[in-house]
């Protein structure tokens, strides 16, 4: 079990006087090795970040922005597209490796899509996602040949889960606990549900909980709707490790999270704010903020955490 620290970081600060008194003490569970920097209008470390949710667009000066905000913060993103837009994010790959991660944004119910697979991965893909609006449960067996491939891969694949969008499809066929039976069939996907199931976030947690292949982001509206009892996310993801309750290796609730946006990249840091703020209201050590930030996804895509 991940110990929780005792005292949250802005009560810690204020304890202490701020860095200087975080550096006195020699505390590296909370800021380590890094460089403190302002983000979001708070202090926080320069930690190496995956966003794991982010959504191509064809702007002109969509790559120029996103590389620039994102290198400058030690961040990388997986940018999903089409399979009809995937080139632009192939060839933003070859000159952005550091930033870009090439993901898919596939149509379960594309009759072709077992090819548009191979193609894509043929193009440099290292992931699938968001998938979103299946015309059948997401867990109906017209699906696993999908998920038998993209687990082939190697690619992970992000589930949207929960509320979607007005004149959106298929809200009650993206329920979360569609993700415990795929996760069962296939062990060696590494699936990860968008938005914490939206608002169905005790299902969610749950199924993260016991399937050891499953983390979920927490992108979308919650951490606004939450932003006056954000410590109600504690009382979501509940547990600590194992227990009566638990299988025996059952990972601390927060570190089955991965940072994600899905925003225009310029919004990161705002985004990142909220996540501390969470955070710090659920006590979640700095160990376990490093993971949720990029060290999960980063063991998931085998790529190396930099400093």
């Amino acid at each position: 079990m991940i110990p929780i620290d005792s005292l949250s970081r802005r009560r810690f600060l204020k304890l202490t006087g701020g860095v200087a008194g975080l550096a006195a003490l020699g505390r590296t569970s909370m800021l380590g090795a890094d460089t403190p920097v302002t983000i979001g209008g708070r202090l926080q470390p320069k930690r190496f970040t995956i966003d794991v949710h982010m959504h191509y667009n064809k702007a002109p000066e969509y790559f120029p922005t996103l590389v620039n905000l994102y290198r400058e913060r030690n961040a990388m993103a997986c940018v999903n597209a089409f399979t009809a837009d995937f080139p632009a994010v192939a060839e933003a790959t070859k000159q952005y490796p550091d930033v870009v991660i090439p993901f898919a944004r596939l149509l379960l119910d594309d009759a072709d899509i077992l090819s548009q697979i191979d193609r894509l991965a043929a193009m440099g893909c290292k992931g699938a996602g968001e998938l979103r609006n299946p015309r059948f449960n997401y867990d109906d067996e017209r699906y696993f040949p999908i998920y038998e491939k993209i687990a082939a891969k190697g690619w992970p694949a992000l589930f949207h889960t929960g509320i979607a969008g007005f004149g959106a499809l298929g809200m009650p066929r993206m329920r979360a606990e569609f993700l415990i039976t795929i996760a069962a069939k296939f062990p060696n996907l590494q699936i990860i549900g968008a938005h914490l199931g939206n608002p169905d976030y005790e299902e969610a947690a749950e199924v993260a909980r016991w399937c050891k292949n499953v983390h979920l982001d927490v992108t979308g509206s919650t951490l606004t709707k939450f932003k006056g009892n954000l410590r109600r996310l504690k009382e979501i993801m509940w547990w600590e490790g194992p227990s009566q309750h638990s299988a025996s290796d059952t990972e601390y609730a927060f570190e089955k999270l991965v940072f994600g946006t899905d925003e225009p990249p310029e919004h990161l840091d705002v985004v990142r704010s909220q996540h501390e703020d969470m955070f710090d209201a659920c006590v979640v050590p700095e160990s376990t903020r490093r993971n949720v930030y990029g060290g999960t996804m980063a063991r998931i895509l085998g790529i190396k955490v930099r400093d």
